[in-house]
Formats: structure tokens, C-alpha cells, sequence
């Protein structure tokens, strides 16, 4: 790669370190090599095996429940604008065969082609991008370096984008060439990957590359496992104004007896995994039993995020009721692409849960046995109590159970905040004030280092 530092100030090549690389490393591997699906699920209906010649379209229309559709490992399928796989109840999406995971790509092509890039001025290119809103440009399946721009008189400096929906042009400004300093450039456009239903497996699946989420639970959705895949680089399309897409595994609008489990999540512009609720849905809803399991989440925005409608918002009833965070790895939140382009970078933590966090029927909810290695901003950013907008919690959460849990920090120059939990800041610009960031949360953690 020619060039490195784009006009957000990202360089890929200067890697934050941690305090848990082995740690993280052996989790890495269990997840990249777990083994195939079939091993892990007991498939009681049919099987249709999608070997690597073969297409999106050749899944059966007419699956039922209990049924399983297996891809080859070693295969890559390219998943156009709009046209992501959605799964009926029932059914089970993983991975047959030996080598890597099967991939699904939101990038219809590798733009790393000279030929199809038609040069505008002086370092100023475009292409035919039709259906719109990119949100992410990944070069050489690592980089996620491409910076969106609003207008086009913005792209001025390597690795700006910016899409024309008139024409439906994409323009890039880069100063090298493009076909030869690039062994890929994917460009991920909004839309989800997979999105599952009641009943459903999503296994051992590479998912990448698409300007929205990566795999997707439908509205209030029973009986979900998510486990052994890899998720990443994904987000950046527009949702509204300044608000952009981007979450790895996303539960959405209530779930029951749901797990996600050995997953390893990184480079997302939003959460790496979110469970959420929104006022506009007007919609009652219920997270019981649901697990997030031994995942490892490096360089999102969020770690684990979640929010729901309460009686303040609207009226709705919503409850959270046995909730579990545990040994997950949650590494680097806010570092890298998606908190330098982000209007709200003050808010990347390793858990997010917001002003729509506070549920008072929240029993049994446990974040355990974790990992929370360097945020750039919050270790915690979770603020129920804000008199000035009408949320008037006062009181420390019910329901919630906190406890060993490893904390690695380091100072940073910018004076972030180390803890916004319950109702008051703590910043931590010493030893001591770290400490007490981290005790106003896990008041019995495993492990705290300040370095």
C-alpha cells in the first residue's frame, strides 16, 4: 500500500497494543477454527449443501423449519445492493468443508481495477455505483481508510469518497494508482447481510463488508444462536442526517432465549453487538434470557451497546430480564476508522448503554468475567439521570450485578472520560482516579492495571 494516513487523521499502521494479546489471540483462533456446523447443531430437516460455484440464488426458495443450507468453505459470494439473505423461522445458515469460513461480501466487486475507474481531474476518480449510499471503502481486506464526504467540492485528500445520487457516481481522490498500489478495494453499500428470524442458526460465517449491519434479528425474535462467525469491517451508510449504520450482530425490537456466543467482531462503525429498542417503533417489548458469550470486539465504536423505550419515553413497557455479559474480550473501543469520522466520539466505550438504558423491571442482569482492554474515550458510558432531558432515575440500577471484571487503561492527552456510569462522570487522569472510575461500576474486579 502506497499511502496509509487519510484525511481523518487513520493510519492503519500504527496498531494500538493491549494488555491481553494472548488472551485474545487464543480466542481469535478457537473462533477462526471452529469446527463445521453440522458438528455443532443437530439438523433434523434438510440439508442443501451451496458448493463454491454455485450462487446466492440456488439457496431454495421453499425452505422449511428444521431445515439447514450449508456453504462450502473456501467460497466468497458477493451480495448485491438490497438483496441480502433473509432466513424464514426455523432455519439454519452455516458451513460445510474444510478451509475458511464461506464469506459473504457486500461489495459487488473488487474496484482495485484501473478499468473501471474513469479519472475526473488530478487524482480525482469515478464509477457507476448503482443503488447508492456507500458507507465504507476497505483496501486490501484490512484498511478501512476511505472517509466519506458530504459534498463533492470535500474530496480533496487520499481516501475521500463521495457518492452522487443523481448519477449515481461514486468519486475517490487518490494520488498513486489505483490498480497497481491495491490488491483489493471493496466498497460496502447500505443494506443488511443476513438477517434471521425465530428459530434460526447463523454459524460459522465470514460476513463483511456492507455499508449497514452484518447479520440481523428480526423483530422480537425467540430462539436465536449467532456463534463461530467472523464479522467485520462494515458500516458508514447514511441512516439520517449525520447518523450512520454500522453493527456487526444487531437483536433488534425484543428477543427470548437468545445466544450470541464465540463471535469475533471488529472494525464496525457502531456496535459490535447491540440489542436495542426505539421509541418511533412503537412497540412493547421483552429481552429475557439473552447471552453474549465469549465474543472478541476490537476497534468499534461500541463494544456491547443496548437501549430500550421505558415509561418516560413513551409509556411502552419494555424489561430486560436475565441479561448476560461474560468472558468477552472487548478490545480498543473508539480506535481506528469508525471514531474519526464519527459526530460523537466523546461516546465510544466498551459498554454503551445511554439515557434508554434504565429499565426499572430489569431483574437478573449480569456482566461478568469480561475483558475491557483500552477505550479511547469511555470504559462505560451508561447515563440514566439527565434532569435536563426529563430522565429521572436517581437511583442505581435494579437488577444489575457487576463483578470480576479485567480493566487495562492508559492515560490519553485529551483528559476522556474513564467512567460515565449512573449519574456522574469520572475522569481519570491519575493512578487513583482510574480506580475509582473502574470501582464505580464492578465494585469487585479481577483485575485493574493503569499503564
Amino acid at each position: 500500500m502506497r499511502y496509509t494516513v487519510n484525511s481523518s487523521g487513520y493510519d492503519y499502521t500504527k496498531k494500538i497494543k493491549g494488555c491481553c494479546q494472548d488472551k485474545a489471540d487464543n480466542l481469535k483462533n478457537k473462533i477462526l477454527n471452529s469446527v463445521n456446523t453440522e458438528e455443532i447443531y443437530d439438523i433434523k430437516g434438510k440439508k442443501y449443501y451451496i458448493a463454491k460455484d454455485m450462487r446466492i440464488e440456488d439457496i431454495p426458495a421453499e425452505l422449511k423449519e428444521g431445515d439447514a443450507v450449508l456453504f462450502e468453505r473456501g467460497g466468497l459470494w458477493r451480495i448485491s445492493y438490497g438483496n441480502g439473505i433473509v432466513l424464514p423461522n426455523g432455519v439454519t445458515i452455516g458451513a460445510y468443508g474444510t478451509g475458511d469460513k464461506p464469506k459473504f461480501y457486500g461489495s459487488t466487486k473488487n474496484y482495485a481495477d484501473n478499468n473501471i475507474w474513469e479519472k475526473v481531474e488530478c487524482n480525482l476518480y469515478k464509477t457507476f455505483l448503482p443503488g447508492g449510499n456507500p458507507g465504507i471503502i476497505v483496501f486490501d481486506d484490512e484498511a478501512c481508510l476511505g472517509v466519506k464526504k458530504w459534498t463533492l467540492d470535500d474530496v480533496k485528500s487520499n481516501y475521500d469518497f463521495f457518492y452522487e445520487y443523481e448519477t449515481e457516481y461514486i468519486y475517490f481522490y487518490y494520488e498513486g494508482n489505483i490498480g497497481e498500489d491495491f490488491n483489493s478495494i471493496e466498497i460496502g453499500q447500505r443494506g443488511n447481510l443476513i438477517t434471521i428470524n425465530s428459530n434460526c442458526v447463523a454459524d460459522n460465517l465470514c460476513v463483511k463488508y456492507t455499508g449497514s449491519h452484518g447479520i440481523v434479528v428480526n423483530t422480537s425474535c425467540e430462539n436465536v444462536s449467532i456463534t463461530n462467525n467472523e464479522i467485520g469491517c462494515l458500516g458508514g451508510s447514511m441512516q439520517f442526517g449525520t447518523t450512520r449504520f454500522g453493527n456487526g450482530i444487531e437483536i433488534q425490537l425484543g428477543s427470548v432465549n437468545s445466544l450470541v456466543k464465540n463471535n469475533y467482531v471488529y472494525e464496525c462503525y457502531d456496535a459490535g453487538i447491540t440489542f436495542q429498542t426505539w421509541t418511533s417503533a412503537n412497540l412493547e417489548t421483552s429481552y429475557h434470557n439473552v447471552n453474549f458469550i465469549e465474543n472478541l470486539i476490537e476497534n468499534c465504536s461500541y463494544g456491547i451497546e443496548f437501549f430500550t423505550t421505558n415509561k418516560d419515553d413513551n409509556g411502552l413497557y419494555s424489561d430486560y430480564k436475565d441479561i448476560t455479559f461474560e468472558s468477552n474480550i472487548i478490545r480498543f473501543s473508539g480506535y481506528e476508522w469508525s471514531q474519526l469520522q464519527r459526530p460523537d466520539p466523546w461516546m465510544n466505550s466498551h459498554i454503551r448503554g445511554g439515557n434508554w438504558a434504565y429499565v426499572p423491571d430489569c431483574e437478573n442482569f449480569n456482566i461478568v468475567n469480561n475483558i475491557f482492554d483500552i477505550s479511547r474515550a469511555s470504559m462505560i458510558f451508561w447515563w440514566w439521570h439527565d434532569e435536563k432531558k426529563g430522565y429521572l432515575h436517581p437511583v442505581k440500577h435494579p437488577g444489575l450485578t457487576v463483578k470480576h471484571n479485567c480493566f487495562y487503561q492508559a492515560k490519553t492527552a485529551d483528559g476522556r472520560v474513564m467512567n460515565f456510569y449512573e449519574n456522574v462522570p469520572v475522569y481519570a487522569e491519575t493512578k487513583e482516579d482510574y480506580i475509582k472510575a473502574v470501582k464505580s461500576f464492578d465494585s469487585n474486579p479481577n483485575e485493574v492495571v493503569w499503564f
